[in-house]
C-alpha cells in the first residue's frame, strides 16, 4: 500500500508533523470533553488566570488548521524556504546544493532533523528515504516522540 507521504518544500514529511493530523484531533477531543463536562458554566467563576472563550477559540482555531502542506498551499504563507525552491524549480531543498549550509533551514534542522534526514538520503537514495517516511506514516509516527526526547535532555 503505497500512502504516498507528503515532503514539504523544506524536506520535512508533512505526515510526521502534529499540525497535519494530531493537533487538529486532540485539540477537537479537548474541546469535546470541556463540554460534555460543562467547564464553561463554572470555570469563569473559578478562576481568572485565563479567559474561558479565549481557550475555546483557540481550540476552534486548533481544530480546523489541519495543513494540507506547503505544495498544496498550506504552511506559513510567507515561507522563505518554499519561495526559494519554487524560484530554483526544486520539489524540495534535498535536491539544492546548497542544503547542508543553508541557514533557511535552521529551524527545520533543529526541529525535524531535516539535517539527518539529508545524510541518510545521500547514503540511500531520495526515493528509498521517502518509502522509509512512509512506512513510519504507517507506524503512525509523530515528530513529537523526538521534540519530547531534546526537550527533557
Amino acid at each position: 500500500m503505497n500512502m504516498e507521504v507528503v515532503i514539504g518544500y523544506c524536506g520535512v514529511c508533512c505526515d510526521h508533523c502534529g499540525m497535519r493530523r494530531r493537533i487538529p484531533e486532540m485539540a477537537a477531543k479537548l474541546k469535546g470533553f470541556i463540554e460534555a463536562y460543562g467547564y464553561g458554566e463554572w470555570v469563569g467563576n473559578f478562576t481568572k488566570d485565563f479567559d474561558f472563550n479565549d481557550l475555546m477559540r483557540g481550540l476552534d482555531w486548533f481544530a480546523d488548521s489541519s495543513c494540507t502542506g506547503c505544495h498544496e498551499g498550506g504552511g506559513m504563507p510567507r515561507c522563505e524556504v518554499r519561495t526559494c525552491c519554487l524560484k530554483k524549480g526544486l520539489r524540495n531543498c534535498y535536491f539544492c546544493e546548497e542544503f547542508p549550509e543553508c541557514e533557511k533551514l535552521n529551524y527545520q534542522k533543529e526541529t525535524y532533523r531535516v539535517g539527518e534526514h539529508h545524510e541518510r538520503i545521500k547514503r540511500m537514495g531520495y526515493e528509498n528515504w521517502r518509502r522509509e517516511q512512509e512506512e513510519k506514516t504507517k507506524e503512525d509516527f509523530d515528530n513529537i516522540e523526538y521534540l519530547e526526547k531534546r526537550r527533557d535532555k
